[in-house]
């Protein structure tokens, strides 16, 4: 493939990313990316790896919202760095969780989502839960959070209660974005009201990761915009 190929290859790429994204909404990325650098810089309360993972998993979760697949090349930088920005704070919940399944499940994401694409829409198709499957996916999540609450506990966790509860609801999450479903939102929601409560400590204790916790306070505004542009989109389409 010669230089030009490439180059409209990636035009084109950008161009049907872009679709569908009105005025307000691009203004609003730009100005909320701005406000994270800007904000972090001058209160110096984050590293360069913090501002990065924080842009970067906005921009995942921008991305994901507007249907676009190209959202987990974004989510595998934003996975690594997270990770070790966990590691380094002691909630090793998310570390494992950023380390061991949202990284390889970006790669997973990409294959799906590829292969439900609808190039009118320029976007990825998205479904509903029928109850049955709801109550039953409700089941199984109190049931794993209980015992990954106990796992943490013994390995001295900061908050084994809470960093357990992050960790399986993004899991159930993580799978609910890969099969393109409505309830990921509800999922996200609640990690990352929990997730802006740990943050919160952690600042308060050392005054880092100040970057950190301005993404998650982001990702919770997001998450309940996106809830209702994807349950406006799904309606009707249960399975």
């Amino acid at each position: 493939m010669s230089y030009c190929e490439i180059k409209s290859t990636l035009r084109e790429l950008v161009r049907n990313e872009l679709r569908n994204w009105n005025i307000v909404e691009l203004l609003l990325m730009s100005l909320v990316l701005a406000a994270i650098v800007i904000i972090t810089v001058i209160t110096g309360g984050d590293s360069f790896m913090g501002i990065v993972s924080a842009l970067t998993g906005i921009m995942y979760t921008l991305l994901a919202g507007k249907g676009k697949s190209s959202c987990y090349l974004f989510g595998v930088i934003n996975s690594f760095l997270y990770g070790l920005i966990a590691f380094q704070s002691r909630i090793y919940g998310d570390m494992v969780l950023n380390w061991g399944y949202y990284l390889p499940m970006q790669f997973v994401g990409i294959f799906f989502w590829m292969r439900h694409y609808n190039p009118e829409k320029g976007e990825v198709r998205k479904r509903v839960l029928s109850w049955p499957l709801r109550g039953a996916g409700l089941l199984v999540t109190l049931v794993v959070w209980g015992a990954a609450a106990l796992v943490l506990e013994r390995f001295n966790a900061r908050a084994p209660l809470l960093d357990s509860a992050t960790t399986v609801l993004s899991i159930v999450a993580m799978v609910l974005s890969v099969m393109r479903c409505f309830e990921q939102w509800i999922c996200w929601t609640l990690v990352n009201g929990i997730s802006i409560f740990m943050w919160a400590q952690v600042y308060r204790e050392s005054g880092n990761s100040i970057a950190t916790l301005l993404m998650w306070g982001i990702f919770l505004l997001c998450g309940l915009y996106f809830a209702y542009c994807w349950h406006k989109d799904a309606e009707g389409k249960r399975g």
